[in-house]
């Protein structure tokens, strides 16, 4: 940009100098003539600079270009030098500036081109370079959790059913009140375990790409009502509010029922219990085809700089782990999957409020009880 108005105001100091300010010098046929050849290549080079600073190119391609430009400046001034030495042009010094002017704007506004041609050219082969990359490092990536997820499905979950079932076997068949109660205790962790198990095939199947999760119409009313239910069972001292119509179905799968009661444990284990009220919400807003399930805690809440990062795997703090240790990376993946989004706001006046949207079942797809128990 800078050179072109440079070249502008040669021709200014043209009129000064060779037509003393005079109007009707600077209004003669041959100077008009060479304002008309010369700037569009001037033009050229102004958008030029005005473009590159606004570019998607990256500035580490800006002295590439500056190089290309004034290459083509000095080449084609240099050609051209040879030629008016073998052929003069009319009208002394004043010929020798007006086309020395043209061949500099010509050079320049042709190097400027072909350098950022060049650097396009280099920024897409850079970029289809790092595709690959990425590519390569996703199907390695993919091919890990694939061979997770069949340990998780061959190795881990056989296992778990041999000792439920035998665990189950004995509890039955067993009258000592002691040897009943470590039973129960080994039934109960064997099925937390399969859980947790399920879950995580669940995440790895997103996360490979495995397969779309398969979406029906899921109770939301029920999932909520059931989770809500338990949790003021398990904690007596929290006071649970909610308000929640009937008959509201979302996109989901049989894990929504889980995802709702991870969000609900989060808010009581990492808040203190006494005096802690959740409230619980569902609203739909048929205008975005949604639902909104919000669930606020009236707890010490997430300060802002958490408040992006609190669904990230392995983050600590409020809303790393709860209950089973999946918490929110499992809630975020999981609505994710099904359309639909999650966010963290400020509860007032204290404490957090996460929303979730999720897409309404306005069909009539297979109807998915939330609650049911999971399947290998």
């Amino acid at each position: 940009m800078t050179l072109g108005l440079l070249l502008y105001l040669s021709m200014l100091i043209d009129i000064t100098v060779f037509g003393g300010l005079s109007l009707e010098w600077a209004l003669s046929r041959e100077f008009i003539a060479h304002i008309a050849t010369t700037s569009p290549f001037i033009l050229g080079i102004i958008f030029g600079g005005y473009w590159l600073d606004r570019s998607p190119l990256s500035p580490t391609r800006y002295t590439r270009i500056a190089k290309w430009t004034f290459g083509g400046l000095l080449a084609f001034l240099g050609l051209n030098v040879i030629v008016m030495v073998a052929i003069p042009p009319f009208g002394g010094l004043e010929g020798y500036v007006g086309w020395g002017r043209f061949a500099a704007a010509v050079g320049a506004g042709g190097g400027l081109l072909l350098g950022v041609v060049e650097a396009r050219a280099i920024t897409r082969e850079r970029a289809a370079e790092r595709a690959v990359v990425r590519a390569e490092e996703l199907e390695y990536r993919t091919d890990q959790l694939e061979f997770f997820n069949s340990i998780l499905r061959h190795d881990v979950l056989n296992g778990m059913t041999v000792v439920q079932g035998r665990a189950s076997h004995l509890l039955a068949s067993s009258n000592d009140e002691e040897s009943r109660r470590h039973l129960k205790t080994i039934v109960q962790w064997s099925d937390d375990i399969v859980n947790v198990v399920q879950r995580v095939r669940a995440i790895i199947r997103i996360l490979s790409n495995e397969s779309e999760v398969p979406l029906a119409a899921t109770n939301l009313t029920q999932a909520v009502n059931d989770e809500v239910r338990r949790l003021r069972t398990t904690y007596p001292e929290v006071t649970f509010k909610t308000n929640i119509p009937d008959g509201v179905y979302v996109k989901a799968d049989d894990l929504l029922g889980e995802i709702i009661g991870n969000v609900l444990t989060n808010a009581v284990n990492h808040n203190s219990r006494e005096g802690l009220r959740v409230t619980v919400q569902v609203e739909e807003i048929p205008a975005r085809d949604v639902v909104e399930l919000q669930i606020a805690d009236t707890g010490t809440g997430i300060p802002d700089d958490q408040k992006h990062t609190v669904f990230r795997r392995g983050e600590k703090g409020h809303a790393k782990d709860t209950g089973d240790g999946f918490g929110l990376f499992f809630v975020d993946a999981m609505v994710g999957a099904y359309g639909g989004s999650i966010r963290v706001e400020d509860n007032q006046p204290q404490g957090a409020n996460f929303v979730i949207e999720l897409p309404i079942a306005r069909s009539d797809p297979p109807m998915v009880n939330a609650s049911q128990t999971l399947t290998t």
